[in-house]
């Protein structure tokens, strides 16, 4: 019985030391909108249009996005707290990258570790705003 959980132990530790510490999901091609905000970074995969309401955790992927990619530094905007709304300000984009999922269902990922899976974004194939930077 000892063998087992030792065996166990062994191979979760060996499965979460794979790509960034999460466990390896798809790699391929990812479309969705980007909720971007200060120490926030929601991905809703296949979604079209912003959400009426702000999505939950555990219902959205971290993503890790590299701005340094041509032009995307451009449309992005410093956020951070608005005073005269009293929020957050989120900035949402339509997004279709190539990229790779990982799943962190033991250590998080993301800010404070609140997401469950982290999608990295390789490379970008389009990318445009879909408003302004709004409050949920």
């Amino acid at each position: 019985m000892a063998i087992r959980w030792i065996s166990l132990i062994a191979l979760g530790l060996a499965l979460t030391s794979c790509s960034d510490g999460g466990f390896i999901g798809r790699t391929g091609q990812f479309s969705g909108v980007w909720l971007y905000e200060f120490e926030g970074s929601a991905f809703i995969e296949g979604a079209t249009s912003i959400p009426t309401k702000r999505p939950a955790y555990a219902e959205t992927d971290w993503l890790d996005y590299d701005f340094d990619q041509q032009h995307i530094g451009q449309l992005v905007e410093e956020l951070g707290y608005d005073d005269a709304r009293d929020c957050y300000l989120v900035q949402p984009f339509l997004v279709n990258f190539i990229g790779r999922r990982t799943h962190h269902p033991f250590d998080g990922a993301g800010h404070m570790s609140l997401h469950r899976r982290k999608v990295t974004v390789h490379r970008t194939i389009s990318f445009e705003r879909l408003g302004p930077a709004f409050c949920y």
